[in-house]
């Protein structure tokens, strides 16, 4: 007997490797995200106001993003092992609702442009009144929010830090720099969220296949079982 399901067979080592890699995944983005978190307490430290990409709550929502994603492939993994329906139920719960976190993630920093450029000037300016700009201007070459004339007025009554460029010719402040650099740290959330929906996605099908497969596999085994059990019968009684 030919078994139905022989087209969409998943191997043991497929499974395996596929989840093998959404952990090495998982864990480079992880990295990012502490990456991340590491530049806002740096450079942009003690702010009341920030682009979403660097708020508090983004970065717990991202880190047990990356915590379940890379649990729910070690899930994986041990399925592939030793496969059950509520190893699978778990997978799939588990999956489902990281990729919806992911994908909101992802496709949301790409919605807010002009908030952004909002939150950036708010962001810029709280290190002008705060005096803390001066790491700023050094490390990104800019000078002021706005340029060297944010030195000269009458009110600033303040000189530029030691290092930076507004002594020199077409020296640019500091927002245009930060809205531009802070811009490829919400580009790189995006990039980082969308790559582990993609992966994930994909994972999440192979394992249905897989199940499916195993399952079928099984039932297969259990109608050969009982035909060959029934032959037995039918050759006793003769």
């Amino acid at each position: 007997m030919v078994n139905p399901f022989r087209w969409c067979r998943m191997s043991h080592d497929c499974v395996l490797q596929i989840n093998v890699v959404l952990v090495v995944v998982g864990l480079i983005f992880l990295l990012d995200v502490l990456s991340h978190l590491y530049l806002k307490v740096v450079m942009f430290p003690g702010l009341r106001l920030y682009p979403v990409a660097l708020r508090p709550w983004l970065f717990w929502v991202r880190a047990l993003t990356m915590v379940a994603y890379i649990l729910n492939a070690v899930l994986g993994i041990c399925m592939a092992q030793h496969p059950t329906a509520l190893k699978f139920a778990g997978y799939v719960l588990i999956g489902c609702v990281v990729l919806l976190y992911t994908v909101s993630i992802g496709v949301t920093r790409f919605m807010y442009r002009g908030r952004f450029e909002f939150f950036v000037e708010m962001l810029v300016l709280q290190m002008w009144v705060g005096k803390s700009l001066g790491k700023v201007e050094v490390e990104f070459e800019c000078c002021g929010m706005t340029g060297v004339v944010d030195y000269q007025t009458a009110s600033s009554n303040r000189t530029w830090p030691i290092g930076s460029c507004c002594g020199q010719q077409n020296c640019t402040g500091c927002t245009s720099k930060l809205s531009k650099y802070l811009w490829t740290i919400e580009m790189d959330v995006a990039r980082d969220n969308i790559t582990v929906s993609v992966l994930l996605f994909m994972a999440m099908i192979v394992m249905v296949l897989h199940f499916k497969d195993v399952q079928s596999l099984d039932d297969f085994g259990d109608a050969e079982e009982t035909s060959e059990l029934a032959a037995d019968d039918s050759d006793a009684k003769e």
